[in-house]
Formats: structure tokens, sequence, C-alpha cells
């Protein structure tokens, strides 16, 4: 038992060091779902490491670990959709209110009440700050604090047309189109990078279904892959796998931050 013990945590460090090397790279301001794939990697790779060995605690760790940060990805990649369609909705409402009214602060009040998503709450906060401090300080007071990117996006807006006099029309419409274009790049990216994703994490698992199931169809087979040699080969061939697999999935993870 002490031998088996010992083996499942020599193979679950392997998993997991496999894994901290090639997964992708973030700051720790961004939001969780950057844990629950470690936590899964190293429950699974722990648990089979205990009950079947190194071998065991390798494979089940790497497509647990690769099919979680796949997953990460994609519910990341929607979430940006989410905030770039709510902004670019709102740039655009914000847009159209600046043709009928006399200050940026008379177009928020109006705009903020039709915006939906994640941006709805971050206007009316908008709104109420400039009323209470004025447009400069609550620009300024947004774009310091932790609301996020949608906050430091609309208080650059308020900021620069408060500043920009007259001008500042044309400065939302401005916007308005990039917002627009943020939008689309957004949706582009999660329907041809993020979405495709999975099928990363499903021929690491259907390679290693395939790879234990040939062993499990020849006595001799299983006995060659539960041995010593078996166990560094097989520990091998997942860090191959995982190093191969985490290339894209830490490509995409980068250009979600």
């Amino acid at each position: 038992m002490l031998r088996v013990a010992a083996l499942g945590l020599a193979g679950s460090g392997a998993a997991l060091w496999t894994l901290l090397g090639t997964a992708p790279r973030t700051d720790r301001t961004v939001d969780g779902s950057i844990r629950w794939p470690w936590l899964a990697t190293g429950v699974a790779a722990f648990v089979s490491g205990l009950a079947l060995g190194p071998t065991a605690a390798g494979l089940s760790g790497a497509i647990v670990g690769i099919c979680s940060w796949c997953a990460a990805n994609v519910v990341r990649s929607r979430r940006r959709v989410v905030a770039a369609e709510s902004v670019a909705q709102f740039a655009s409402v914000l847009a159209n209110q600046a043709q009928v009214s006399r200050t940026v602060v008379d177009a928020l009040e109006t705009s903020a009440p039709l915006a939906t998503g994640p941006i709805a709450q971050t206007a009316s906060r908008l709104v109420s700050e400039c009323r209470n401090v004025g447009v400069e300080a609550a620009a300024q007071h947004f774009a310091a604090g932790a609301e996020g990117t949608i906050a430091a996006w609309l208080a650059d807006v308020v900021a620069v047309a408060a500043s920009s006099g007259g001008q500042w029309v044309p400065i939302l419409g401005v916007l308005e189109a990039e917002a627009a274009e943020v939008a689309a790049t957004a949706r582009h990216f999660h329907r041809h990078v993020a979405a495709n994703l999975p099928q990363v994490g499903l021929a690491a698992t259907l390679g290693a279904a395939v790879a234990v199931g040939s062993a499990l169809v020849s006595p001799d087979g299983w006995a060659w892959m539960t041995g010593p040699e078996g166990q560094r080969v097989g520990l091998a061939a997942v860090a191959a796998a995982v190093a191969i697999a985490a290339r894209p999935i830490t490509s995409a993870w980068e250009m979600l931050r």
C-alpha cells in the first residue's frame, strides 16, 4: 500500500509539474476562472495516483487538465462576447442620444436606463458619480477602481467627451464604431477559436482511451503498461501530449486577457 501511495504521489507531482510548466499565464487580478481547472486537475491526478499508480495519475491529470482549460477558455470567451456586445449596444444608444443632448451627462442620464448586460449597472453608477462629484472626478474614480474594463472604457469615453467642448458628439460616433468592431472581433474569435478548443480535449481523451483499451484486451500489454518500463513510457507520453495541447490553449487564453 505504501508503495502504491508513493507511486501515486510521484505520478501526481509529474502531472502537475507538466501542467504547471505549460499552463496559460495570467495575473491574479483576473476573474476566478483559472482556479477550478487547477483544482480539477490536482484532484484527478491525486486520487487516481493513489489508487492506480503514477501512469494513471499522469493520464487522468492530463486529460482532466486539458479538458478543464479548454472549458475555461470557452466560458471566458463567451463572457467576453457578452461584455463586448453590451458595450456596443450602449455605445450605439449613447451616440444616438448625443445628437439631441446638450451635455455628456445629459446623454448618459438618458442612455443609462436603456443599457443592457454587464454595462448597465456600471453606466448607472457612473451617472450617479457624475451628479455627485462631477464628470472628471467620476471618470477618474471609475478608471482607477476595480470595476473592470467596461467601467474603464466608459470612464475614458466620458473624460474625452467632456474635455472636448462642442466636438464631443463626433467622438461618441467614433467610439460607437470601435465598440461594434470589438464586439464583431469577439464573436469571430469565439466562433472560430474558442468554440473549437473542446476538440483538443476530445482528441486527448480518445487517444488515452485507445491506449488503455488496447492494453486491456491483451494480458501481456496490460502487464507491460503497469510495469516499470510501461510506467516510464506512459508518463513521457503524457508529458508530450500535455505540451502539445498546451500550445493552442495558452494562445487562446492570452488572446482573451
